[in-house]
């Protein structure tokens, strides 16, 4: 909503009414301090025209920009719940680290990272904050102008609070949302206050928790502004009749109403309108203040707890050659990577030159909650016929034990699979090459169908250990091979099944290759994944000869026009006839034949296709609890044990489906070619 200001600065500038102070809060703050740099309405808007705010909002790291081990916890823990360790369990002080938010402030802002005084700005302005540790209002009037607007968009819950000394800061809304006096204490002769008329909310909008939540921080809010209304000279208030506290991608309507809450003070206003050479002269003495914003960095100074050789990429990726002017988007992707790695929330950077040296000041900043870090999972699958199963998970990552990228992390599941497994990751010497010994147990019961009978449940335990050796390419791709050993036990638990218990050692040797080419493990909406692993087994339990296994998944998504999105998938797998149970493969359950039972077919080889169509619910309005989706899928494939190829099963399903803070949601119902007929639903992994 506080995009409305632009619109008032816009029609200022068109009637040359001079802007000698200016001070804000939250989004004000922002769109004030973009101004106060010394860029006209016009580049004001240019500039909000251009972020993504969708980035800029995010909870979490881009996908596409976390490493490649990040990646893997977000496939195999498909939520945004981070616990930290730290001392003690403790949760992040937000939702948002504020990155993003980070990012766009310092594209602005960076050239103005230590001012002695927020005067020396072309515009002079202040910007309002609140301090949670002693209670007060912090008004911002030197120092890093990034930091200062960092501070006061720190929405409570939603972005993390900036820590400065021993002050804990975050959005000023809730003490000062309208800081008229502070303008006055700046030596202004004339206050002009721009309020948002918050329109109230519905029943509808009051039912809900964070509805109530929401309400309540405006209210604090109104209650604020209506004390410093009267404090002002003129008063103007767009109207927002409609737009909620998250339409940032309506910003041209918003622009658009603050413009009209504007025109509707002309006569007031033209008090103050200055002549054509008058209002020159104050443009031309504004931009005589205006610091040039780029720079040939030839100092590159990083303040932060990073590793020395993540340090010298760093600087290699941004100032390789000093003679070239610094490339800010190269630099912010560098940014983002770093707090990909996991252990860092936050980066940003100014620039400076001093003494006829030009240089980028770097500072990261470590997570408050760990690491080390637990990311938990909860898992449900319900369908009629199979009932419902439930199991929750626990992922513990220790990070940089060892040296720099090594790491242990340790899993425990309990329900649909009981499993602990440890693994030590170490990257030697730091480099890309790396050792990863492990051990693990676990225990998964599987049904075992006759057609569409089921017949059976069967019980798999294993326990023993393995150590791989590989090369991590980077972001997106990574190879490993190496060796198992294990004890293998697999029974019939329950019913009556065709084959006997069959228990003993299993060893062999194993490689797989991982491309991670998608922009998210929730819902890809563009990019492809491979994954294709190969063995060799020495031994396994009932198998009279050693036999190979292979198999590949492919999976591709693209984005559509009308909201749309396409995701194809494609696999294939056998062990040449030649595992002796025929147990290593299965299909059936949501998106891997829904119209199927979890695990209904099952074989020593297998191929899969499918194809899914999904239209976003989602309005353009950004929310920090989801997205949501109509789906239509068509699948075929089929698994089975033989020497001969047999024909497809065949299945067609619509559902909905959300990509939510504790992981996917799908509910839906699907259809065979042989009347097979399942409603489901799911909380977990898919695509």
């Amino acid at each position: 909503m506080g995009l409305a200001h632009v619109g008032v600065l816009k029609w200022f500038e068109e009637n040359r009414i001079p802007i000698d102070y200016i001070a804000g809060t939250s989004m004000g703050g922002l769109v004030g301090g973009i101004y106060a740099t010394g860029r006209s309405a016009e580049e004001v808007e240019q500039f909000i025209a251009a972020i993504d705010w969708n980035e800029a909002l995010q909870v979490s790291v881009p996908f596409r920009q976390q490493s490649f081990r990040r990646k893997e916890d977000q496939r195999e823990y498909p939520n945004t719940i981070e616990i930290g360790m730290k001392g003690r369990l403790r949760f992040p002080s937000g939702l948002s680290s504020g990155h993003g938010v980070g990012l766009v402030i310092s594209r602005f802002a960076a050239a103005y990272g230590d001012l002695e005084n927020f005067d020396d700005l072309p515009t002079a302005f202040r910007c309002v904050a609140v301090d949670l540790v002693k209670a007060r209002e912090v008004v911002f009037d030197q120092g890093s102008l990034t930091d200062a607007l960092r501070a006061t968009m720190s929405m409570p819950g939603v972005f993390a609070p900036v820590r400065r000394g021993e002050m804990l800061l975050v959005d000023g809304g809730a003490l000062n949302n309208l800081p008229v006096e502070v303008v006055r204490r700046m030596g202004a002769d004339v206050v002009i206050a721009v309020a948002l008329d918050l329109p109230q909310p519905t029943a509808d909008e009051l039912a809900t928790l964070f509805g109530v939540a929401r309400r309540s921080l405006s209210v604090m809010i109104i209650e604020n502004e209506r004390r410093n209304l009267g404090l002002a000279d003129l008063v103007l208030m767009p109207d927002l009749e409609g737009v909620g506290a998250s339409d940032y991608p309506r910003w041209p309507e918003l622009v658009e109403r603050g413009y009209k809450s504007a025109q509707q003070k002309e006569r007031m206003l033209s008090q103050f309108q200055l002549s054509e050479d008058e209002y020159q002269r104050y443009v031309s003495a504004r931009q005589s203040r205006r610091r040039p914003e780029s720079v040939r960095p030839q100092l590159i100074q990083v303040e932060g707890n990073l590793a020395e050789r993540r340090r010298e990429a760093l600087v290699q990726a941004i100032a390789s050659d000093p003679n070239l002017p610094l490339d800010r988007p190269v630099l912010e992707e560098e940014l983002t990577k770093i707090t990909g790695m996991g252990r860092f929330d936050a980066a940003t950077y100014t620039i400076f030159s001093r003494d006829g040296v030009e240089g980028v000041r770097l500072a990261v900043h470590e997570k408050d909650h760990g690491p080390p870090f637990l990311k938990p999972a909860i898992v449900m699958d319900a369908n009629r016929g199979d009932g419902i199963q439930f199991g929750i998970g626990l992922r513990a990552t220790f990070l940089d034990l060892g040296g720099p990228a090594s790491e242990w992390r340790t899993d425990l599941s309990i329900g649909i699979i009981n499993r602990l497994a440890t693994e030590y990751y170490h990257r030697i010497s730091g480099g890309k090459w790396f050792v990863a010994p492990r051990l693990e147990y676990s225990e998964r019961e599987q049904p075992l169908y006759e057609g569409s009978r089921r017949l059976a449940d069967f019980t798999t335990r294993e326990r023993g250990g393995g150590v791989d050796v590989g090369y991590a390419f980077g972001r997106f791709r990574e190879f490993r091979a190496g060796y198992v050993l294990q004890h293998r036990n697999t029974y019939i638990s329950q019913g009556r099944g065709e084959f006997d218990r069959t228990r003993g050692a299993e060893q062999g040797i194993r490689a797989r290759f991982v491309y991670e080419g998608q922009d998210s493990a929730f819902v890809p909406r563009s990019g492809s994944r491979l994954v294709a692993r190969g063995g060799w087994m020495f031994d396994r339990p009932g198998a009279t000869r050693q036999f190979p296994i292979l198999e590949s998944e492919y999976s591709y998504a693209h984005s559509l026009p009308r909201r749309l999105l396409f995701i194809g998938t494609g696999a294939a797998g056998t062990t040449f006839n030649r595992d002796p149970l025929g147990l290593e493969f299965q299909l059936g359950g949501p998106l891997r034949l829904s119209a199927l039972a979890r695990s209904q077919v099952i074989g020593s080889h297998y191929y899969y296709g499918g194809g899914s169509l999904l239209r976003s619910l989602t309005n353009e309005s950004l929310s920090v609890f989801g997205r949501f989706y109509a789906l239509t899928s068509y699948e075929f494939g089929n698994a089975w044990t033989g020497s001969d190829l047999i024909r497809p099963r065949h299945s067609g399903s619509i559902g909905l489906m959300g990509e939510t803070a504790i992981g996917m949601v799908y509910f839906g119902g699907a259809i065979g070619d042989r009347g097979d007929r399942r409603l489901f639903f799911r909380l977990g992994r898919f695509f």
